[in-house]
């Protein structure tokens, strides 16, 4: 007998920067998301969240900062300034690293989104359109962090299904 298919949906990203109201500003006024909770300290040794804080990053997370942001379709980003310890920095180039790789946003005006993300700190490529005879197009760009961001013309769904086709 056949597992069943269970239909889920993204909840949410987390991602780790360095400073985290300048991120909260970036991708707000560059990428479009909305501020649903402002940022709050966190501490491993907090007597109520403490033993959850250390069981889900990590004895060595003593202390960071975190907000939450969501984009149109309800999906979620949580940023993560962590202070204790130290961030590393990341190098978004390397897409070949195990881990999260990127995220991805959709925008019919790659080229003004692309533009927008170099002018703020950020860079970006040329944009692609790698697939004839379609009208989708993409970019890779990256956060001033050094986070890699895909931009896509069409919804995820719409690019991928003509290819079962």
């Amino acid at each position: 007998m056949a597992k069943e298919s269970v239909a889920r949906v993204l909840n949410h990203i987390g991602l780790a920067v360095p400073d985290l109201d300048a991120a909260l500003a970036w991708y707000r006024d560059v990428l479009g998301f909305e501020l649903l909770t402002a940022p709050v300290e966190m501490r491993a040794d907090d007597p109520e969240l403490g033993e959850a804080l250390v069981s889900m990053l990590g004895p060595r997370v003593r202390h960071f900062r975190i907000a939450h942001l969501t984009m149109g379709n309800g999906v979620g980003l949580q940023l993560f300034q962590f202070i204790d310890p130290a961030p590393v920095p990341v190098d978004g180039s390397v897409f070949w690293r195990t881990g999260f790789s990127h995220i991805c946003v959709t925008a019919p005006d790659i080229e003004a989104l692309a533009a927008e993300i170099a002018a703020r700190g950020g860079r970006r490529s040329p944009v692609f359109r790698a697939i004839p005879g379609r009208p989708y197009a993409a970019a890779y760009c990256a956060d001033p962090w050094g986070n890699a961001v895909e931009i896509n013309s069409h919804a995820y769904v719409e690019t991928r299904s003509f290819l079962a086709d």
